[in-house]
């Protein structure tokens, strides 16, 4: 497996390295990537990595904007580990945070949200105060105010530094810990927690240069946290309650305080603690029994089921026989693998040697292979999709027919050339019916859209004497209208073949919610014909087309 590591070069942490030497330990290979060239890498990561680690400290020099990588990578089907674009941006908001754990019923420190240098601070709210940044992590601005006075200075200071939002919270004495949650085979789990035993600072604040620090082995003083079952068990479920709160994924840790009444307050939450061998998470795995790699394997394993399955992101094999042979074809991920009506179509083909054809919405290829494989002259394949048109180019050469076909980009027939026609035209629109578009099976409210546009436009681009357009129709689509059209621009039309396709409602509620009730809804109106089969299932017809004698329009 590769993994794929962003992070933040300019900021001094060896994360990175330890995530690198865990990957390698276990055998996996890695793909280092600076967040600051997210955008110019991030095919490279779509293509070559299976997983993707993102330990982004900044992006364009804010804290505020990590979350925006893991939104990129999400963007381009990649699998993020840990929490999504979403919950890491919650996460980052501490403002709103302290709002969601606060609905949970999370205590956290009493605060305000603070705008303005000169916005009082409540009564209530008595130093000393922590002030931090609404947006920032890593304490970067974080400082304890021990009066009013100093209060009011560093808010204006922060404010004018940051340009963003300052919380200012009661400073809640007591001791301090670092509460890591993993999700594993039996669930989520919290590991055992560690306690800061120094800070910096009399009072023990952890600061942006106490984080940054190079720690060597032993040197930090923690420990593992030494609570009463009772206190234990309370921190155990505050900490998954947090979790699940805030919608957090794989693994996080918290910061929490134990005041010297007895309450666990929450302060933050991080989606992307350190993993460095002397913080608080690898400590803590190291308490529940799990070395590094272990831990990191568990953090893999459970993000790995959120990939798809192999075959969809693996160029997939195929060998199709028809009546001039075995044709092979390679289907990349993101082409669809050609259905059997498209196969059904192939062997019916009536292309002969030297005619020009025309195949709209190619996909794979296997059209124009097979007009070509008939004897076709010159074939042209024409699709919207540069994956779909790089696979057929590939299909052909791999069939020994690249002189024979051409790929073109475009929709429908806007990649025809003025003047040009063709002696054969075949297409498979996409044509299931929707109330709204849905993905690229939609064609159009009755699912004719395309059929008609495909059929419109054949007799300007068909010998007038010897054309014949060739489609695959499914009767869940507007066919009474199909044929009347197709009766207006040709003087012969036949259905040559006729398969029946099983659907349950669950595969097409799946693609847009409501749509078999919608599809129920044109089949009442006679626009849509399907009928129930069998045990919650139905079924559909394909319809193989053939027509000739073109009408010229």
């Amino acid at each position: 497996m590769r993994v794929g590591i962003i992070h933040t070069a300019s900021s001094p942490c060896r994360c990175a390295e330890a995530i690198v030497g865990g990957l390698s330990s276990l055998g996996h290979e890695y793909l280092l990537v600076d967040s600051e060239e997210i955008e110019l890498r991030m095919s490279e990561l779509a293509l070559r990595c299976d997983l993707v680690i993102d330990h982004t400290d900044t992006y364009r020099g804010r804290g505020r904007f990590r979350s925006l990588v893991r939104a990129l990578l999400e963007s381009h089907g990649i699998i993020v580990v840990g929490s999504d674009a979403r919950a890491c941006a919650l996460a980052d908001d501490k403002a709103a945070a302290k709002t969601r754990l606060a609905a949970a019923g999370i205590p956290t420190p009493p605060g305000i949200l603070a705008v303005s240098p000169t916005e009082p601070l409540p009564d209530w709210l008595a130093p000393p105060c922590i002030l931090k940044p609404a947006f920032e992590h890593m304490s970067r601005g974080l400082v304890l105010a021990r009066d009013g006075a100093e209060a009011a200075v560093r808010l204006a200071d922060l404010l004018l530094r940051l340009a963003q939002p300052i919380l200012v919270e009661t400073f809640i004495q007591g001791r301090e810990f670092a509460v890591s949650v993993v999700d594993g085979p039996g669930g989520l789990e919290v590991l055992p927690p560690l306690e800061w035993k120094t800070g910096d600072g009399p009072c023990g604040v952890l600061t942006e240069d106490f984080k940054l620090q190079d720690v060597e082995p032993g040197s930090r003083d923690t420990a593992k946290a030494e609570l009463a079952p009772g206190e234990l068990r309370e921190l155990e479920a505050l900490s998954l309650a947090a979790f699940r709160a805030l919608g957090l994924r794989d693994y996080a840790r918290f910061d929490v305080r134990l005041s010297p009444g007895g309450t666990f307050f929450f302060m933050e939450a991080n989606v992307t603690p350190s993993m460095e061998p002397e913080e608080a998470l690898t400590h803590s795995a190291r308490w529940a029994g799990m070395d590094f790699p272990s831990l990191l394997e568990r953090i893999l394993a459970r993000a790995a089921k959120r990939r798809p399955p192999a075959s969809a992101k693996e160029a997939q094999d195929t060998i199709v026989t028809l009546q001039t042979g075995a044709m092979s074809l390679q289907i990349p991920p993101g082409v669809h693998a050609p259905p059997p009506s498209t196969v059904e179509l192939a062997r019916l083909l009536d292309v002969r040697p030297g005619e020009r054809v025309l195949e709209l919405g190619c996909g794979t290829g296997l059209l124009a292979i097979a007009a070509a494989k008939l004897g076709a002259g010159h074939v042209v394949a024409v699709d919207l999709d540069g994956k779909a048109l790089d696979a057929a180019i590939g299909n052909a050469a791999i069939n020994g027919l690249s002189d024979r076909i051409e790929a073109r980009a475009g929709s429908w027939y806007e990649a025809v050339k003025a003047g040009e026609r063709f002696d054969v035209i075949i297409a498979t629109p996409p044509q299931t019916p929707g109330k709204r578009p849905f993905g690229p099976r939609y064609g159009g409210a009755d699912g004719a859209r395309h059929l008609l546009a495909v059929v419109d436009g054949a007799p300007a681009r068909l010998d007038p004497e010897r054309g014949r357009l060739w489609m695959v129709a499914i009767t869940i689509a507007n066919i009474p209208e199909l044929m009347r059209r197709l009766r207006e621009r040709f003087a012969r039309v036949d259905v040559l073949g006729d398969t029946p396709r099983p659907f349950t409602p669950r595969e097409y509620n799946e693609l847009d919610e409501g749509l078999f009730d919608y599809l129920a809804s044109l089949r009442s109106r006679g626009i849509s014909d399907f009928h129930e089969a069998f045990g919650g299932e139905y079924v559909f017809r394909n319809l193989l087309i053939r027509a000739a004698g073109v009408r010229e329009p």
